[in-house]
This record gives C-alpha cells, structure tokens and sequence, in this order.
C-alpha cells in the first residue's frame, strides 16, 4: 500500500513541475509575442484557462493548455491574448487588438 502512494506522489509532483514548465514557457511566449508588436505584457503574467488531455498526430496523448493574459499598447486599454502548448510547445498565439486579431509567428 505504501508504494501504491508513493507512486501517486511521484506523479503529483510531475504534473506540478510539468505545469509550472508549462507556465513559464507560456509567460515567455507572451511576453515576446508582446515585444515584437510593440505591446505591454500587463502583470508579466498568464493565466491557464482550459487544460485538456488530446491525442497528437502521431497517436499520442498529451496536455493542450490554454492560458490569456492582458497586454497594452499604451498603458490605457486593456486587450486580451491568448497562448496555446501542446505537448510543451507553443502552437497558438494570437493578440485581440481593437482593429483585429493579430496572429503572433512563434
């Protein structure tokens, strides 16, 4: 029985580290995405919206985590952005500015 809950911590742990990885890579990707069109990351942070198990091409099950955050171009309006991983990698992000959405090239 003890090592049925070891095993059980063992993998708490990796989904923790593993969603803390996630996190970092999405807060990166933000900020850059930020960056290159000239918009503020506000609070230089994201938050995880939806995390779902779904299978890659190759057949694979894997995490798909969507986090948003806010950026700004000036500091007064507040926009929403939106950074997608699969698997550990970046494979959406997109900026809701008020003339439309900007699809960010990771």
């Amino acid at each position: 029985m003890e090592g049925f809950f070891l095993i059980i911590i063992v993998l708490l742990a990796w989904f923790w580290y593993a969603g803390a990885q996630a996190h970092d890579q999405a807060v990166l990707a933000a900020r850059r995405a930020c960056e290159r069109n000239g918009q503020q990351l506000l609070d230089q942070t994201v938050l995880l919206e939806r995390m779902r198990p779904r299978r890659g091409r190759d057949g694979q099950m894997r995490l798909r985590r969507e986090y948003s955050f806010e950026f700004s171009t000036g500091g007064e309006l507040r926009n929403q952005g939106v950074v997608v991983l699969f698997g550990g990698r970046v494979v959406d992000l997109h900026l809701n500015l008020p003339d439309g959405t900007l699809y960010d090239n990771h």
